[in-house]
C-alpha cells in the first residue's frame, strides 16, 4: 500500500516525490491502515519503492493481497501519470462496494493494474461491483511480457479477461511495465488458434501518453493468410483427434454422426470471421452447427442455434467481462453475410481428399483478399 495515515490521521502518499531526507523523517513516525486502522509498518528498502505494510498477524479485508515491487511501482507510475492530467485518487475505499482500486480518476475511472494471476471469479465480480455502482473499471496488465511465437502473440485466458473492443482498434489490450516505463497496445487482435493472435503492436513511454490514452490508427500487422489458416484448421483437427482423444469428444461426435468427415466439411465451414474472437470453441465448431441445421433462413434462428448449442455444452464464449459489444448476433450476421457468395455445390462436404484439397487451392485464390479484408476492417 502507497498509502496511510500518520499519528494525527493525515494522509500519507508515497506515490509523490519524496528526497531522501524526507523519507529519513517518515521512518521517525507512526502510521495506520487508513480502513482497518490498525498500525503499519513503513518501509524503504532497496528492491521495492517506498510502502507501508500490514503486519504478517493483519486481518485487514481491504489490503489483504500482497503487493510485488513490479505493482507498487506500476501503482506510482500511473498515479504520478494520470494526475497530470484529472483529480486522481490512490487507493481509495469505495463504500458502497467494498472495494479498493488502485486508482480512482475523475471520481468514475476505476483503474486496476494487476500483475499477478487472478481467477476469473474474482476478475468478473470486481468488475461488476464496479459498473454497478456507476464506476468505468478501466484494468491494465502488468504481468510478464506477452509472449511471441513467430509473428503471433499468446495471450491466455487470464489475458484475454483484459480484451476491449471499439470500432476503430477491434479487439484490443493495454499492458504497462514498470521497468521500462512502455504502455504496450495491442490492437486488431484476430485469433488463429484458441491463444494465439495477429495483433498491431504500438510500445509508447508512459510520459508520451495523455489520459485518457489515445493510440494511432495505424494498420494491423498482416501477418495472416488463408493457405495458413486452413492449413492451421487441419492441424487442428489431426491433434484434438490423435493427440487428444478427440474421437470422445461431443463436437467430432456430432460430425460422424451426421455422416460426416471433420476433414472433408465444406470450405466455407471453418473459415475466419470478424468478431470469431468471441467463442472459445473453433470457428469449425459453431459454423459446423449452423451448416449441419441448414444454415438457417435469419440470422435471429442462427443466433437462437447457437446459444442451444452453448447451453448444450458444445460451443463455449471466451469470457470477456469488459465488453458489452459485440454479440453473437453481429458475429452471425458477419458469417452469414459471407455465405452469400458460396456455390449451392461449394456448401457440400468432398467426398475424398484430394477433391478437398483442390476446393481449398481455388477458394483461396479466389476469396483470400475479400476474408481478410472483411476481418480486419
Amino acid at each position: 500500500m502507497l498509502v496511510a495515515l500518520d499519528a494525527n490521521g493525515k494522509p500519507v502518499n508515497l506515490a509523490l516525490k519524496w528526497s531522501q531526507e524526507q523519507l529519513s523523517m517518515l521512518r521517525k513516525s507512526s502510521y495506520s491502515c487508513p480502513q482497518c486502522r490498525h498500525p503499519v509498518i513503513f518501509k524503504a528498502g532497496a528492491i521495492k519503492i517506498p510502502h507501508f505494510a500490514h503486519k504478517h498477524t493483519s486481518t485487514c479485508f481491504s489490503f489483504s493481497e500482497s503487493e510485488s515491487s513490479r505493482h507498487l511501482k506500476g501503482k506510482a507510475d500511473l498515479y504520478a501519470w494520470m494526475s497530470h492530467y484529472s483529480s486522481v485518487r490512490l487507493e481509495p475505499f469505495l463504500a458502497p462496494l467494498s472495494q479498493r482500486p488502485d486508482i480512482l480518476a475523475a471520481d468514475q475511472i476505476a483503474v486496476e493494474f494487476q500483475c499477478s494471476s487472478l481467477s476469473t471469479q474474482l476478475f468478473v465480480e470486481r468488475t461488476n461491483g464496479y459498473i454497478q455502482h456507476g464506476y468505468f473499471p478501466f484494468w491494465i496488465y502488468g504481468g510478464p511480457m506477452i509472449a511471441r511465437q513467430g509473428n503471433y502473440f499468446k495471450f491466455t485466458a487470464f489475458h484475454r479477461l483484459f480484451f476491449r473492443y471499439s470500432e476503430a482498434f477491434g479487439f484490443w489490450f493495454l499492458a504497462y511495465c514498470p521497468e521500462t516505463e512502455i504502455c504496450t497496445f495491442y490492437s486488431r487482435l484476430t485469433p488463429v488458434t484458441s491463444s494465439l493472435y495477429t495483433a498491431s503492436v504500438q510500445n509508447i513511454p508512459l510520459s508520451h501518453l495523455a489520459f485518457p490514452p489515445l493510440f494511432s490508427q495505424q494498420q494491423s500487422v498482416r501477418a495472416f493468410s488463408l493457405a495458413h489458416w486452413l492449413k492451421q484448421k487441419h492441424q487442428w483437427i489431426h491433434k484434438q483427434l490423435y493427440f487428444q482423444q478427440g474421437k470422445y469428444h461431443p463436437f467430432f461426435s456430432d460430425v460422424y454422426e451426421s455422416g460426416n468427415n471433420p476433414f472433408l466439411l465444406p470450405e466455407w465451414v471453418g473459415i475466419p470471421v470478424r468478431h470469431m474472437v468471441l467463442f472459445k470453441s473453433h470457428p469449425l465448431e459453431w459454423q459446423f452447427y449452423l451448416w449441419k441445421e441448414g444454415l438457417l433462413h435469419t440470422i435471429e434462428e442462427a443466433v437462437v442455434c447457437l446459444e442451444t448449442y452453448i447451453e448444450k455444452g458444445r460451443l463455449q464464449l471466451n469470457v470477456f467481462p469488459l465488453i458489452q459489444s459485440p454479440k453473437l448476433y453481429q458475429l452471425v450476421e458477419e458469417y452469414l453475410s459471407l455465405l452469400q457468395k458460396a456455390s449451392p455445390e461449394s456448401l457440400k462436404s468432398s467426398t475424398h481428399t484430394y477433391q478437398q484439397m483442390d476446393r481449398e487451392k481455388r477458394f483461396t485464390e479466389q476469396y483470400e483478399e475479400l476474408l481478410i479484408s472483411r476481418l480486419f476492417l
